[in-house]
């Protein structure tokens, strides 16, 4: 119930995220045209180019929720989908017997949930499926439950590809350990299954391809801080490493393959890609929990008298955050140009045949507060735009020789952009261009 609760508190905090702000603009447009938009509706740079909208289940869950309920009802589907998460990956955890082997586990696991990992966007959906796949691999859950989440992560997240690797990790150790991996290939089997019914939706078999074309963009992707090596400046990324150090303590007291292909595999993609480190946080959990039985003399999974008093506060707790979160600002646009966009707006910057050009978050604010009737430069769906139209951002983002060049050729007509960036500091020193607007953080600058 502890757990759970932290999770709970996980998600009720502010939405903030970019992507979600364009998952939020589609669920909205497929709830208003009835249908999946197969076409970018949203930039003047690629107008009309094929999208895949891969996510478009999720984005029809935030659309609903916010037709429904207004902003507060995204809050509550996040937060219920946190709260879930959290009791799932505490079970995990039960191998370990021991409380405080369970603890050890879950305190950084939770961190790293905090810091970035549990948020607003289609993943979170993603990561209750990965649990529940490692759940049948336990056997804990029947197998043939997998056929509908898998079918649920297909069509919200195009991470499904990890879950399958999960397994077939677990089963291939457990073959090496000498034992019958009956369990790990039967529910491989009908994560398999549920993967291929994947294909029966609005887009198509296409969702099945669609990690393997995303991948297949590396150019573009390794430009993008998710997808390069994590730093390890963040604290969820360090408390990654905590709970690596942990795995690696329980892998040596209890040595097995079943644990240690798993954990070596998914940290190595840890590594290479911070957007990873989520997902090997939960995958390593049951081999190491296995690792950690016989620490302290606490049973984990020990059920002595409930004190009543002390789950009546925790829900009466859980029940006034939640009521508060809902009931306050939802959202956090900090860091968001929102004085600047306001000023764009007013003065027709924004207006049909415009062209602002901004950064790729800014494009998703502006999705997400007007839909396709501003029309953006960029935002961060870095597998529907042209590689063109990528390079030319990173030429804008960095500063680099030629960006004039790039604002000329999308015949721009205003540029919205950081003060401290590069672009800032070129824009407003150059006697082509003329700041009309500018904060602490952000300048608008029309050419003269």
């Amino acid at each position: 119930m502890v757990v759970a609760f932290v999770g709970l508190l996980i998600g009720l905090g502010p939405l903030n995220d970019n992507s979600y702000l364009t998952h939020l603009a589609t669920g909205r447009l497929i709830w208003s045209s009835h249908h999946v938009p197969l076409h970018d509706p949203y930039s003047f740079t690629a107008p009309g180019h094929p999208w895949v909208v891969q996510s478009w289940l999720a984005s029809l869950l935030y659309g609903a929720a916010d037709q429904l309920w207004g902003p507060a009802g995204v809050l509550l589907l996040v937060a219920f989908t946190t709260t879930v998460l959290a009791a799932l990956v505490w079970t995990l955890t039960r191998p370990a017997g021991s409380l405080i082997g369970r603890v050890l586990l879950i305190g950084p696991l939770l961190l790293v949930g905090t810091d970035a990992g549990w948020v607003e966007r289609p993943l979170l959906f993603g990561l209750v499926v990965l649990a529940l796949v490692l759940l049948a691999a336990e056997d804990r859950l029947d197998p043939r439950w997998l056929v509908p989440a898998m079918w649920i992560w297909v069509n919200v997240h195009g991470s499904f590809p990890l879950g399958l690797l999960a397994v077939a990790l677990v089963a291939v150790g457990r073959h090496l350990d000498g034992e019958s991996a009956a369990v790990e290939w039967r529910s491989l089997k009908w994560a398999v299954g549920g993967t291929l019914l994947g294909a029966l939706n609005p887009i198509g078999p296409r969702l099945l391809v669609f990690p393997v074309e995303l991948l297949s963009r590396q150019d573009v992707l390794s430009n993008v801080r998710e997808w390069q090596a994590p730093t390890f400046t963040r604290f969820g990324q360090r408390a990654f490493l905590a709970l690596v150090a942990v795995a690696l303590v329980a892998l040596v007291r209890k040595p097995s393959w079943r644990a240690g292909l798993p954990l070596i595999v998914f940290l190595v993609a840890a590594l290479v890609g911070s957007r990873n480190i989520v997902f090997a946080s939960t995958v390593l959990l049951p081999g190491a929990a296995r690792g950690l039985t016989g620490l302290g003399s606490v049973a984990g999974d020990e059920r002595r008298s409930v004190n009543r008093a002390l789950v009546g506060v925790i829900a009466v707790v859980a029940v006034i955050a939640t009521v508060s979160a809902a009931r306050g600002s939802v959202y956090s646009f900090e860091g968001y140009p929102v004085a600047a966009v306001t000023f764009a707006e007013r003065h027709g910057l924004l207006a049909g045949g415009e062209h602002l050009v901004a950064r790729d978050y800014v494009g998703n604010y502006l999705e997400a507060r007007f839909g396709p009737s501003v029309k953006v430069f960029f935002d961060d769906r870095f597998d529907m735009f042209p590689a063109r139209v990528a390079d030319d951002d990173v030429t804008l983002v960095k500063g680099e020789p030629g960006w004039d060049r790039v604002l000329a050729t999308y015949r721009a007509t205003a540029v919205l952009w950081r003060v401290d960036e590069p672009l800032g500091q070129l824009v407003a020193a150059s006697p082509l261009w003329h700041v009309v607007y500018a904060d602490s953080e952000y300048l608008v600058a029309e050419p003269r």
